[in-house]
């Protein structure tokens, strides 16, 4: 008697091996089982999934609509409903790197993206509702402490570098100072102070050497002596007439700074050249391999600006699959060099639900009131219908 091929496919009904037994019209391989006289097809479904998941891919990682791709939306929604229940698996490792962009981004369901960055790409991400400290430190715990780190001037980064990277420079963004004194000087400034307050502003972002850094510093000194009694003019409030009091000198400022703006953004100014925070990315003594930047702008214009594009393109998902986009969007993105093809497996395993155990306990009173039946008390809870 023939012995049966062992790589032959068994019966679903009967588990005994079959034999082959023509194709399909489709061009399918089909199978006849002799105990039961059951025919039936074999479906490969590992080559059905990753075909599912590489569409999936496609559409979460790219600007493209589904609908480009299949003659109709709810059946495609239908063949990829279990690819949402996926994740990424992002792996740290652990490299100190030269130089690290941090910043933080709003998008839609009042959530706020984390971004840690460097020229390779994303390197971590954190999901909060604001730029806390907190929020910021769980980002930073999950890396090590690079050389520099580049930062906007938000005040919970800056809280969080100072306790999680101690030894890490901190570079300003010259851009975001630059933008702080436009916001006061406008870009057509009328007084002559205005003026010179934005030309400082304009050569921040020009400067590429050490000795543009001390002739900048240079220009700031020299508008000390030029304008520091115009920021020191004071206005009283005897006279002034009540509609022109600021909001924050009503209560009980008898007198206030006539610029205050001005001389916040000033201030400002010094306090990070005493900091020395506005040029280390010139500082020669720092041991790095890379020529280190001055701005954000590689982060801003690298993700943030991309990843609200996307999410506007594909405005209208839910919660949930906002945040598996989000998460497998900032991979694609990532220095990590495992393929997203390889988290088809990769599900997200489901609560179980607690199991109520029966007590023996009286009931605990109900302090709920019924406004639908206000004839009940509704102080203890009661079971079966009201003897008359």
């Amino acid at each position: 008697m023939k012995k049966p091929n062992p790589r032959a496919r068994r019966c679903p009904i009967c588990s005994t091996p079959s034999k082959k037994k023509g194709f399909t019209k489709q061009g399918r391989q089909r199978w006849y089982c002799k105990e039961c006289r059951y025919s039936f097809t074999a479906t490969d479904h590992r080559q059905k999934h990753a075909q599912e998941f590489a569409e999936f891919l496609t559409y979460i990682t790219t600007t493209t609509p589904r609908r480009l791709g299949a003659p109709n939306t709810r059946t495609w929604d239908r063949k990829h409903a279990w690819c949402w229940q996926t994740r990424p698996i992002w792996t740290p490792t652990g490299q100190v790197y030269d130089q690290v962009f941090i910043d933080g981004t709003y998008i839609a369901y009042n959530w706020c993206v984390l971004i840690a960055y460097t020229r390779e790409g994303v390197i971590a991400y954190q999901l909060c509702d604001r730029e806390s400290k907190s929020a910021y430190l769980a980002l930073l715990r999950r890396l090590p402490a690079p050389i520099v780190a580049t930062t906007d001037g938000a005040a919970g980064a800056l809280a969080a570098i100072k306790q999680e990277w101690p030894t890490t420079r901190i570079q300003r963004c010259l851009v975001h100072v630059q933008r702080n004194i436009r916001q006061v000087t406008t870009t057509r400034p009328q007084t002559h102070a205005h003026k010179a307050l934005y030309k400082l502003a304009l050569d921040l972002t020009k400067i590429t050497t050490r000795e543009g850094a001390i002739a900048w510093q240079n220009s700031l000194h020299a508008f000390h002596g030029l304008y520091d009694t115009w920021l020191a003019e004071k206005t009283y409030r005897e006279e002034t007439r009540l509609e022109n009091i600021p909001s924050f000198a009503r209560k009980n400022k008898k007198w206030w700074y006539t610029h205050t703006t001005t001389r916040r953004i000033v201030g400002s100014l010094d306090r990070y050249v005493k900091q020395g925070v506005l040029f280390t990315f010139l500082d020669p003594s720092l041991d790095v391999s890379t020529v280190l930047e001055s701005t954000t702008n590689r982060l801003e214009g690298g993700v943030n600006a991309p990843l609200k594009e996307f999410l506007h393109i594909h405005r209208g998902w839910s919660q949930p699959h906002l945040l598996t986009a989000l998460d497998y969007w900032l991979y694609s993105r990532s220095i990590n060099t495992q393929p997203m093809s390889d988290f088809a497996s990769n599900k997200v395993q489901t609560r179980k639900k607690p199991v109520s155990v029966p007590s023996d306990k009286p009931a605990e009173i109900d302090t709920h009131i019924n406004m639908e039946r206000p004839w009940e008390d509704g102080l203890n809870i009661r079971k079966g219908q009201i003897g008359s």
